[in-house]
């Protein structure tokens, strides 16, 4: 009996227990159905299933030497993925704006109207340091979260910045450089599909459908040390000269390579408040101007290739001034009887439109077209300028003397320092380029090769004994030609260059014997009273070329120089009056 109670009282407990159950069941239903339905449709709501981008980083920018010039840096940027609940405890919100250096109600405007938005930047809350990353996440912030952005960073700041420009906020190429070969800098993002919560945070990835592909590195020619020396000596005069602008370019002319563009004034691309337009200009390969004298290596090449005119030939330019169709060409001064180089080395105004009268327009015209005056380089470089030279056939008498001055003609930095480096090469053309990856460009046809050699020569007196003395560098063998160029101010009037603002130029090569750099310096508007090139310009290839060389670690070729330099030194060592008379010949 006993036996049969205890049976039945286990079986009244086991169907309670099952009739509990079905009823916590029901009534969970119930609560779903009717009680929970909101709340839980709108859970279902918020996640998502959706492609999510893999962003990469843009490829870095490098010099020959593998000098990094442009870099993305992985940086940490503050979000707020949860205003309300952000926006709760005020007390961590001020610690807050004391990191940032934010003031506290600026950042409550900034989220007022952000409330249902589960993604927003803070000002100042971008490319934060770790130091700055750590602070913040002791405070334990709610409604908050870092995600990894790339920061893109330039070393060498203001001294490359016209050359590689910078990026916007997205990392897309504004300028320089970086616009020229953004396609190339910028890679391909990446693709996965991934499962999201209600505030858009991923709480799920699902599969990868493409995996990114960074950026290529992109490697210039550009010698970051001979740039550094090219900059600091162009911003020296520009304001010892109180000058508006300036720009140097150094290239190699055994290949092409440009080593150097650098310009001034110019902006630092990591502080973007620097910047302005008059500041991006890479001058070198933008601006174009009339060349002035340092035309007359050409004319003078062009003059012996016709035959008509010799080295030895004399010209009489007394008085130093001629009057021709109504039109007075002048001087400095009176330089009376000169010959065909004396005319070059003293840069005779006269002289070169009594040369230029000998022989036939066409072949100066060619012999310009040859090397590359008023020819596009495509260097890619954005908003770069072909310069001008019209066709012979357009020439007057007047044009083709203003052509024997550096006048009716225009090229940029560039293009002059290209048409150096065939005088430098005896008259073989090579096109300049900015990717060491480029082919070097060689025109296969030689031309005025006996010509260049002769002018070689003469520019080498230039330097020696005429107008650009200042541009000798010790222990080295150079040439060049300098230039003062009146600045075209245009208009109705009479006389359409300026009196009172000038530009003046270097150009010029060293070594001569077996020639290796081409600079030319151009200084726009020097406040000077004395503003000849000879004088502002050529002093600045001088010391550009003595650290260039010296860098470069090419051997000083003008020996007789160098010894001379030497034998001084033991001189002054010979009066030293606490030499040791017993080891005499250590000095």
């Amino acid at each position: 009996m006993n036996n049969f109670l205890k049976k039945i009282a286990r079986v009244d407990i086991i169907k309670f227990l099952i009739m509990i159950s079905i009823f916590v069941i029901l009534f969970r239903c119930f609560n779903l159905q009717y009680t929970d339905t909101k709340k839980y449709s709108n859970l279902i709501k918020g996640i998502e299933v959706k492609n999510y981008i893999i962003r990469t980083s843009r490829g870095s920018i490098v010099d020959r030497n593998n000098i990094v010039l442009a870099e993305s840096i992985p940086m940490n940027t503050l979000i707020v993925n949860n205003t309300k609940k952000f926006l709760k405890d005020e007390k961590s919100l001020k610690k807050l704006c004391a990191i940032l250096n934010k003031d506290y109600r600026d950042l409550l405007r900034e989220l007022k109207n952000r409330e249902n938005k589960n993604f927003s930047y803070i000002k100042n809350g971008r490319y934060l340091s770790s130091e700055i990353t750590n602070k913040i996440i002791d405070l334990n912030l709610s409604g908050v979260e870092f995600i990894t952005e790339f920061q893109r960073y330039y070393p060498e700041g203001e001294i490359l910045a016209p050359l590689i420009g910078m990026t916007d906020f997205h990392h897309n190429g504004q300028m320089g450089i970086e616009k020229s070969f953004n396609s190339l800098l910028m890679g391909n993002n990446g693709e996965k599909i991934v499962m999201t919560d209600l505030h858009g945070k991923v709480v799920k990835e699902i599969r990868q459908v493409s995996a990114p592909k960074e950026g290529k590195k992109l490697t210039l020619t550009i010698d970051s040390r001979l740039q550094y020396v090219a900059y600091r000596e162009l911003k020296n005069q520009v304001r010892k000269v109180n000058a508006e602008s300036g720009s140097v370019v150094i290239l190699d002319s055994t290949n092409g390579d440009i080593l150097a563009t650098a310009s001034y004034p110019s902006y630092n691309p990591n502080d973007r408040k620097t910047y302005s337009p008059e500041k991006e200009r890479n001058r070198v390969i933008i601006d174009s101007l009339e060349p002035a004298s340092t035309i007359k290596p050409f004319l003078l090449a062009a003059a012996l290739h016709s035959e008509k005119v010799n080295l030895s030939d004399n010209f009489d330019t007394s008085p130093g001034y001629r009057r021709l169709d109504n039109k007075t060409y002048k001087d400095i001064k009176n330089f009376g009887e000169l010959t065909t180089e004396g005319v070059i080395i003293k840069s005779s105004n006269i002289g070169s439109i009594m040369i230029s009268e000998k022989f036939n327009k066409k072949i100066f015209y060619d012999l310009l077209e040859h090397i590359g005056i008023g020819e596009k380089i495509n260097t890619n470089f954005p908003s770069e300028v072909e310069g001008v030279l019209t066709h012979y056939s357009e020439w007057g008498n007047s044009d083709v003397r203003s052509l024997a001055m550096g006048y009716h003609c225009k090229v940029t930095p560039l293009q002059l320092a290209k048409a150096y480096s065939v005088i430098a090469n005896n008259g073989l053309v090579i096109n300049p380029k900015i990717l060491k990856s480029d082919k070097i460009q060689i025109n296969e046809s030689k031309k005025y090769e006996k010509e260049f050699k002769k002018v070689k020569n003469v520019i080498k007196k230039v330097i020696e004994s005429g107008s650009a003395k200042r541009a000798a560098i010790e222990g080295y063998t150079a040439g060049g030609k300098t230039g003062t160029a009146k600045l075209y101010i245009g208009g109705n009037k009479k006389n359409k260059y300026s009196d009172d603002d000038h530009i003046s130029l270097f150009a010029g090569i060293t070594p001569l014997i077996k020639s290796k750099l081409v600079i030319v310096v151009v200084i726009n508007k020097p406040k000077t009273k004395i503003h000849f090139g000879g004088y502002v310009a050529a002093p600045v290839f001088k010391k550009i070329a003595t650290d260039s060389l010296r860098i470069l670690n090419i051997n000083p070729d003008n020996i007789l120089d160098y010894q001379k330099k030497v034998s001084n030194e033991v001189e002054k060592l010979d009066r030293y009056p606490y030499k040791n008379p017993e080891v005499s010949n250590v000095f």
